[in-house]
């Protein structure tokens, strides 16, 4: 019986079992409640020493500041989300789209498109660091609405967070009575207008949990794993995957302090899994093979930043992946890369090193992932296979197989604004 099944049927069979959750609301209290004192967040305290937030703290503190957003009147309404990737980022994106519609903005973006999104999102709210909110105030009449609400992480974060755990504990649990739609508006994002001028993308948070369930079936994350969070959290790549897949598996996470500060940072917080781009991938594999060439013995070195791996003896080759583990952090196990084509050489050098990297293909729209490689497929020079519930096709391809992406399922958008 099992000769007679389709190869898409027998990788069914091997897939991880997964829990379904359909809104955000569930999966917070679920994993709050389940991962209770595990580690959600790994932080720097003002003095730089690596401080722990457990599960249940992140689930109340989501909790306390979406009640402060009730109370200021923000139920239903449209909030934005600005600023470097953060603890702080993260209560907020969820606290606005359990309340209402979330708004995350790139914090790179000119002060005069910040504003203009804020008005086509008619967002009334808006949370993020002082640095983007001042260009904001700078240009104040050209935001439509005169009453918005400015909460910066610096100064009146905490004090709204802790206005929301007083009315919480004295009784004002509305936030507990919010019933999520699973299907209706809740994330709306600016793409960066590839094709044009700059779209918003509306998705549900269906579309984004549909996408947490379908990768965590061909992906393992392991409560263990520490996700090192180094691309901007207002893209779904990192939102969905660096966020919220880790906070639906229980593993944990850490936020890079800038791109100068990964290897400082890896040394630090000893990351398992990390999301990164191409760019970031080749640079990291250039460092690598510069310094093997270094250090090895001059019999084994090769000439022009030539990869001199393949070629070492067995007891080198073990002695050599241990040390370039090493300065990853020590618990590094995979890469996750998408965004863009990959060298596939250097795909299989990581493996080699016992580094998995898995690349897939992905969009806003799409909330992100289409398909990818996986724990039971991986082919270098591909960005894999379909994910779980989604189908694609190429639509009239020219003579080299080149065509328009065609996508359908549970993660494909509701529309664009």
């Amino acid at each position: 019986m099992e000769k007679n099944l389709t190869i898409a049927e027998k990788l069914k069979k091997k897939y991880h079992k997964t829990e379904e959750v359909n809104n955000f609301k569930d999966m917070l209290y679920r994993s709050g409640n389940i991962y209770r004192s595990r580690t959600a967040f790994k932080l720097k305290d003002e003095n730089g020493n690596i401080k722990i937030i457990s599960y249940e703290n992140f689930k109340n503190d989501v909790i306390y500041l979406g009640t402060s957003l009730i109370e200021s009147g923000f139920l239903g309404k449209r909030i934005a989300v600005i600023g470097k990737n953060s603890y702080k980022w993260c209560v907020s994106y969820l606290a606005a789209s359990i309340v209402g519609i979330v708004v995350p903005i790139d914090k790179e973006l000119h002060s005069d498109d910040v504003i203009n999104f804020m008005n086509v999102s008619q967002t009334v709210c808006i949370l993020g660091d002082n640095k983007n909110l001042n260009t904001i105030l700078d240009n104040l009449p050209k935001v439509e609405n005169p009453d918005t609400y400015f909460i910066s992480f610096e100064d009146k974060f905490f004090e709204f967070l802790n206005n929301g755990k007083k009315l919480y504990l004295a009784g004002f649990t509305d936030f507990d009575n919010i019933k999520v739609d699973p299907d209706e508006l809740r994330i709306l994002l600016f793409t960066s207008g590839t094709t044009g001028s700059a779209k918003g993308v509306c998705l549900s948070q269906r579309n984004i949990c549909s996408n947490l369930i379908s990768t965590y079936g061909i992906v393992k994350v392991k409560r263990s794993d520490l996700f090192f969070s180094v691309l901007p959290l207002h893209h779904t790549y990192e939102c969905t995957l660096g966020f919220l897949l880790p906070i639906y598996s229980g593993a944990s996470i850490c936020h890079c302090e800038g791109l100068r500060y990964i290897a400082k940072n890896m040394q630090e917080y000893h990351p398992s899994v990390i999301l990164c781009v191409p760019l970031l991938l080749e640079k990291l594999h250039k460092t690598i093979v510069k310094n093997m060439n270094k250090s090895l013995p001059a019999k084994y070195q090769k000439q022009n930043d030539e990869n001199p791996y393949d070629n070492l003896p067995f007891f080198m080759k073990k002695i050599v992946k241990t040390k370039i583990k090493n300065t990853l952090g020590g618990r590094l196990r995979v890469f996750i890369v998408g965004a863009a084509s990959c060298n596939p050489n250097i795909i299989s050098d990581f493996r080699n090193l016992n580094l998995n990297t898995l690349q897939g293909y992905g969009l806003t729209e799409c909330s992100p992932l289409v398909a990818g490689n996986t724990d039971f497929f991986q082919k270098d020079d591909s960005v894999g296979l379909p994910i779980p519930n989604v189908e694609y096709k190429i639509d009239k391809p020219n003579s080299e197989g080149i065509g328009e992406i065609l996508v359908k399922g549970p993660n494909v958008m509701l529309r664009l604004l």
